[in-house]
């Protein structure tokens, strides 16, 4: 009883360390996205003495985010669909199927989540330039979208192990083949983990940088994660626009997230308990 208060004061303190952690940076970057050049450069951390709209206009027109939202939004919503296509197919199998050499993808599915993703770029670097992939949004999508197959493919796994093989069974008795059976069964009743895997791969390649940054070499053709570096220079940076293309960037996603969190996390929650 006597160590009840530090208790408590222990748990909070830590809570407020992971609260500033998580929305300490978003609020730096909001303050200085909306704080005039001067005062940033003699306050970067103090609250804006007047609230401009001059560096986030100034950072859509000259980085030209226009057109690398599209960009975006082109390769998201085709590595979305390719994820949820080739993973879903994958999964159904990998999970409704025995069959000989199953173990030997599983282990190569959870190979290649365990090699960090710089390992790729130098082999990629090479085919893709002998494919003339390079500086290509559709080159940049195959990537992606062999980036983040395996661990959807292992949730979307473990959410079709808990739906009963008698449904199934039923469906194939009533006369349905393989592909009726996928599409008018399992999908309707996955609709939760696949939003999932829509969400995750849709944040995933809005805010990837690494590869987007090495494979896409034109203006016109890069993504909303790489435009802040037309504000950052080699000697000098302008770091008012570059807070303002980073809220740029971020509230796009952070808007989708809140209005979609709870189905969000009802997917990750359902597809890890019925695995």
């Amino acid at each position: 009883m006597k160590n009840k208060p530090f208790d408590v004061v222990s748990r909070h303190f830590f809570l407020f360390c992971v609260f500033l952690f998580a929305v300490g940076p978003l609020m730096l970057l909001l303050m200085n996205a909306f704080k005039p050049k001067e005062e940033f450069l003699t306050s970067p951390f103090g609250l804006p003495s007047k609230i401009t709209f001059e560096n986030m206009m100034a950072a859509w027109t000259e980085g030209q985010y226009g057109q690398a939202f599209i960009n975006s939004l082109l390769v998201g919503v085709a590595t979305i669909i390719i994820v949820c296509i080739s993973g879903g197919f994958a999964a159904y199998a990998l999970s409704k199927y025995e069959f000989k050499g199953q173990s030997a993808i599983m282990a190569f599915l959870l190979l290649t989540m365990s090699v960090p993703m710089g390992l790729f770029l130098v082999p990629l670097f090479y085919v893709w330039q002998n494919l003339h992939l390079m500086d290509s949004l559709f080159g940049l999508i195959i990537i992606y979208s062999g980036i983040f197959l395996p661990f959807n493919i292992f949730l979307l796994r473990s959410f079709f192990i808990g739906i009963p093989k008698e449904l199934l069974e039923s469906a194939r008795v009533d006369g349905c083949n393989e592909f009726q059976v996928f599409m008018k069964l399992m999908v309707p009743l996955s609709k939760p983990v696949f939003l999932t895997v829509a969400l995750l791969v849709g944040l995933w390649t809005w805010n990837e940088f690494f590869f987007a940054n090495a494979f896409i070499q034109s203006d016109e053709l890069r993504t909303v994660s790489t435009k802040y570096l037309a504000f950052v220079g080699s000697f000098s940076s302008d770091w008012s626009k570059v807070s303002a293309a980073g809220l740029i960037s971020t509230l796009p996603m952070v808007i989708l997230y809140l209005f979609l969190q709870r189905q969000f996390i009802e997917g990750l929650t359902e597809g890890s308990i019925k695995g």
